[in-house]
């Protein structure tokens, strides 16, 4: 078997057994190295900011989980800092419009493509499935409370959904480019006005509008990323500091005026989110942030020249979803070898104890994971040749994926009323969807691989 590698910016391919040296310029040729930063760098952050949320006390000899945001209000405005998810949708609106326009002038066709975008993003997830669908039937069968059963495999699976919208933004790139290209600023006018009005119809309590932003507000972020290489933001600070600025007043504004929630990332309990769905505030928070990453850029980017500083950005961007789908998994293993046998402190409350320790609680998920990434990175940076079927067939087969994920997500993969306690159905779906785009036949590869370096694959 013969195993590739890819960059994001353009195709190569380099043989395992390649010197350290050729392996590195085979990674970072044509890349922009600044744009692999941010990539790894906000999936860490929101890695960190999820290990930091989870909160389990003790009271009354019962063990009690919850969220710190909600149990701690006055954390709410570090979510500033935390929520960088839209830095992601960013970058990947600059590598989807690049590869896809690559892609055009080779005269490769859209099936191909998107095959090879939707494997790169769905292959990891392989894994994660198997084994909590295995996992959470065994954990019910030896006794366990089946609602904890089905609560602890609902938060593992929990950074799933980021799959369901990015596969969705992936299959329209095509779309969106057109537009970029025919319209260029107006098609994101026009998509924060939609955002808008579909914030405010969901605040009316219009039903089922709101989830249209799930898809709406992350692609106009994303459609933000097809300005990445725009002259007027490459040639000095001011710019993207004003386009800062006006991300930052607006925000501001939206939260004092209109009663918009300091917090960026969801918080039970609250009646207004601005995750679920998205809103207008979210957008214009990311607006802020992108802003200021821009204005950072041509700084970064001097210290980024040094290979041995981007050899790390890059070989930690050839994992960087295997890492963000197995986080939570990381963070279930550490909980359940310290509480309930007693190794971590009983606190009956998030005091300066409790904060003493996230320090250590933070090393042991990162331990956890670091062992999980050894385990299955091979599902991410394998690429296997892929089945030259049809564009409908493709759009079907990725359709049918992202149907069925988010089936199992809204519905759980687990649950102990259930015949079979797994949703049958759309696991089923989901299989169909993955088989039809090669991702299984990628994963069977990948497992067949055993513990061997693999190449990391970028992405064409």
């Amino acid at each position: 078997m013969r195993l590739r590698r890819r960059a994001t910016t353009g195709e190569t391919r380099a043989p395992v057994s390649a010197e350290p040296r050729a392996l590195l310029e085979d990674i970072t040729s044509g890349r922009d190295r600044y744009a692999d930063l941010l990539r790894v760098g906000s999936i860490l952050l929101v890695v960190l900011g999820h290990w930091l949320l989870a909160v389990i006390l003790v009271r009354e000899g019962a063990l009690v989980t919850g969220q710190l945001l909600a149990m701690v209000p006055r954390t709410r405005p570090l979510t500033w800092l935390f929520q960088v998810m839209p830095v992601f949708f960013l970058v990947g609106g600059f590598a989807n419009l690049g590869s896809w326009e690559r892609s055009r002038a080779d005269g490769e066709p859209f099936a191909v493509w998107l095959r090879r975008r939707a494997g790169r993003l769905l292959g990891p997830l392989v894994p994660l499935l198997l084994l909590w669908a295995v996992l959470a039937v065994a954990l019910g069968a030896l006794g366990l409370p089946g609602d904890l059963v089905a609560t602890v495999a609902e938060t593992a699976l929990l950074p799933a959904w980021f799959l369901v919208v990015y596969g969705g933004i992936i299959a329209l790139v095509p779309v969106t480019a057109a537009l970029h290209r025919r319209f260029g600023a107006g098609v994101l006018l026009v998509m924060l006005l939609l955002i808008a009005a579909i914030d405010v119809a969901h605040h009316r309590q219009v039903p089922g509008v709101g989830y249209a932003n799930y898809l709406v507000a992350w692609a106009g972020i994303h459609q933000l990323g097809y300005f990445w290489d725009h002259p007027r933001l490459r040639r000095g600070p001011l710019m993207p500091l004003a386009v800062a600025a006006a991300g930052i007043v607006a925000t501001g504004l939206l939260i004092r005026l209109a009663g918009y929630p300091v917090s960026m990332v969801g918080v039970p309990g609250l009646e207004r989110q601005n995750t679920s769905p998205p809103t207008v505030a979210l957008v214009m928070f990311a607006l802020a942030q992108i802003g200021l990453l821009l204005a950072a850029r041509p700084a970064v980017e001097r210290w980024l020249r040094r290979d041995r500083v981007y050899g790390v950005v890059a070989r930690m961007g050839s994992v960087v979803l295997t890492v963000f789908l197995w986080h939570m998994t990381a963070l279930i293993a550490v909980a359940a070898l310290l509480h309930p046998i007693g190794f971590w402190p009983r606190f009956e409350r998030v005091d300066g104890g409790w904060w003493a320790l996230r320090p250590l609680w933070i090393l042991l998920c990162a331990l956890a994971l670091i062992g999980l990434v050894a385990l299955f990175r091979r599902f991410e940076m394998l690429d296997e040749p892929l089945p030259h079927h049809g564009r409908l067939r493709a759009l079907a087969g990725l359709a049918a994926a992202l149907i069925g994920l988010a089936m199992v997500m809204v519905d759980g993969i687990y649950r102990p009323y259930r015949t079979w306690k797994l949703p049958l159905g759309a696991l089923g779906l989901l299989l169909l969807g993955l088989g039809s785009l090669g991702v299984l036949r990628r994963g069977r590869a990948a497992a067949a691989i055993g513990g061997g370096d693999a190449p990391a694959s970028g992405g064409r």
